[in-house]
């Protein structure tokens, strides 16, 4: 039936892959966007739908062919619109017209905790004031969540920092509060399954907070093998090539945002994953060998 059908924009990508995951561990049947790795979804038991999710013509395309009439929206800032505000906020519109063409009956969207907060600076971030402004105007039935710093970041090849046997590096190491994808699916799955609840309503999704330090003794639990923590890079490197972010961790790191806290969160999902819950359901160093001890 439609109602336990979720189509999840950016299927393939660091949130949406766990959110994917999430959807189906709750029981719904999950279609997922992707421009060419099908294989990647049907392993993991994803309907894959071969799809440019930023195409407002593939997106009426994969709803109409899916019967799906619950929609998740994830919009990519660095990477789908090239580091262009303007060309990310028009995806998050095109996705929302899209699902109000196909009277989805609940979109979430993901956006970022604290988004109106933040520097100015923070163009990765404040799109999504825009798109959430939106949203809430086009009389589409939503729901928003608002992640912080993704514990995926930890092990992130493709941007420069892979998770290593004994090695942790972050662009922080600052307390920071975390969460992990898989939670934001499994917020996700609870908003689906519950609309009369959380229609027009946001939640943060915040589920631990620590310095560098704290997470890498949550790897040395884990894993049993000694750590070693560090910047990736020192923070004048940080100010003068990754600006966005450098601002970002700034919020971070100095007020102390988001505002929000992890217990919050638990309120709502008590068992939300802390540092050492990440790093055993991750499971694995960027080279495939195992975390934990056997």
């Amino acid at each position: 039936m439609s109602s336990t059908k979720v189509l999840v924009l950016c299927a393939t990508g660091k949130a949406g892959r766990n959110v994917c995951k999430a959807l189906k561990d709750a029981g719904f049947e999950v279609y997922g966007t992707t421009r060419s790795n099908a294989k990647k979804l049907s392993d993991q038991g994803i309907t894959p739908v071969v799809c440019d999710y930023t195409s407002r013509k593939d997106l009426d395309r994969a709803l109409l062919e899916t019967g799906a009439k619950k929609l998740f929206v994830v919009t990519d800032y660095f990477a789908a619109a090239k580091s262009n505000g303007a060309i990310e906020i028009s995806h998050g519109k095109s996705a929302i017209d899209a699902a109000k063409a196909a009277a989805v009956d609940h979109l979430i969207f993901m956006s970022v905790a604290d988004a109106e907060l933040m520097d100015e600076r923070v163009k990765h971030i404040k799109t999504k004031v825009v798109i959430e402004d939106y949203l809430r105007a086009s009389g589409v039935k939503y729901s928003i969540l608002r992640p912080c710093a993704f514990f995926e970041n930890f092990d992130d090849p493709a941007n420069w920092n892979p998770l290593k046997k004994g090695r942790l590096k972050f662009l922080s190491d600052q307390e920071i509060k975390y969460c992990a994808t898989y939670d934001i699916g499994r917020a996700a799955a609870i908003m689906f399954k519950d609309p009369a609840k959380w229609l027009e309503k946001s939640l943060d999704v915040i589920s631990w907070k620590g310095d560098l330090s704290q997470v890498a003794s949550a790897l040395e639990k884990v894993g049993g093998v000694k750590v070693k923590s560090g910047l990736a890079m020192p923070l004048f490197l940080r100010k003068l090539f990754l600006k966005d972010l450098h601002y970002m961790f700034l919020y971070f790191e100095d007020q102390k945002g988001p505002k929000g806290e992890p217990e919050d969160f638990k309120t709502f999902l008590p068992d939300a994953f802390t540092a050492e819950d990440w790093f055993r359901y991750h499971g694995s160093y960027s080279n495939g060998e195992r975390i934990a001890r056997a």
